[in-house]
């Protein structure tokens, strides 16, 4: 018995020691900042003295063992240390209020008028020197155009590839010879001859494979916008058999071909002799055949001769 309570008095005697700390003394103080000769800016305080302190603290109480004397104490303790962190994090914001945040905002409201001067004379010699590039670009426009209509006359293009000649952003640099501009017209001119010649051939054989069939060649040469002469001549030998073939159905011949129903017809109105007679109306059913540049064909006729008709379908 004598043995636990020596035991127990020991353990007292441990708390009674840590009950001796105080953090009265605890608390940090910062002085006005100071600008030195170096234009550095030096901040001093209690800082190592007190960083000093409370690292005894800690290693003093961090491997304190836990008992149900020294629990209350040591919760105690923990809320001291609470305390001391937020009070430097208070000092800390203090501090920059009064002494960091009006000279940095003192700072920036200077340095941003002068920026605002700076940007203004930047601005206007940036409009001078765009001014004076333009006026430089322009004058070299006009002497590119003119290599432009000695292209367009020395290659006898028409309006519609002259236009297609490009003048390109390199020629405006200005290590670009005037030269090399020239040439590059120059070569846009024979590839747009080309071009050029390669269209009026192909409208000569849609024209003339048009005349063969009696189509009208417009609408085929529109084509050439989007196909190759070669693929519009393939469809128009394929329109003339589509005709042919139409034709041969609407006329069968068979040994000696027969009259059509039109040509009797015309037999019967040459043998007419009243007048009466020749003034009676027919209507009959005539199934017809055509591309659409024909209506107008059709319908001038049909004007023309007084003949009434209409679309069935």
């Amino acid at each position: 018995m004598a043995e636990v309570k020596k035991t127990k008095g020991k353990k007292m005697a441990e708390v009674t020691e840590v009950k001796e700390v105080t953090f009265d003394d605890l608390e940090l103080t910062i002085a006005k900042p100071v600008l030195s000769a170096d234009k550095s800016v030096s901040i001093s305080g209690n800082f190592s003295e007190l960083g000093t302190k409370i690292q005894a603290l800690v290693d003093r109480y961090k491997g304190t063992e836990l008992t149900e004397d020294n629990v209350s104490y040591v919760k105690t303790l923990k809320g001291h240390f609470v305390s001391l962190r937020t009070g430097i994090e208070r000092e800390r914001k203090e501090y920059k209020k009064v002494y960091i945040e009006p000279a940095s905002k003192l700072l920036d409201s200077m340095c941003a008028e002068l920026q605002k001067i700076v940007a203004e004379g930047e601005d206007a010699l940036g409009k001078q020197l765009d001014a004076y590039d333009q006026k430089r670009k322009d004058e070299l426009t006009v002497v590119l155009k003119d290599y432009i209509a000695g292209a367009v006359s020395k290659h006898g293009l028409r309006e519609e590839y002259a236009e297609q000649i490009v003048l390109k952003k390199e020629y405006y640099n200005k290590t670009q010879a005037e030269e090399d501009s020239a040439d590059d017209i120059e070569a846009q001119a024979v590839e747009l001859e080309k071009k050029q010649k390669e269209y009026d051939s192909g409208v000569l054989l849609i024209k003339a494979e048009c005349e063969e069939a009696d189509f009208l060649p417009d609408s085929y040469i529109r084509e050439l916008q989007y196909k190759g002469v070669s693929e519009i001549l393939l469809e128009i030998k394929a329109d003339k058999k589509t005709k042919a073939e139409i034709a041969e159905e609407a006329c069968p011949v068979i040994g000696e071909p027969e009259t059509s129903e039109l040509e009797a017809e015309l037999k019967k109105a040459e043998a007419v002799s009243t007048k009466e007679s020749r003034e009676e109306t027919r209507t009959r059913v005539l199934k017809v055949t055509y591309k659409v540049e024909q209506a107008k064909l059709m319908a001038k006729f049909f004007k023309e001769n007084k003949i009434a008709f209409e679309f069935v379908n």
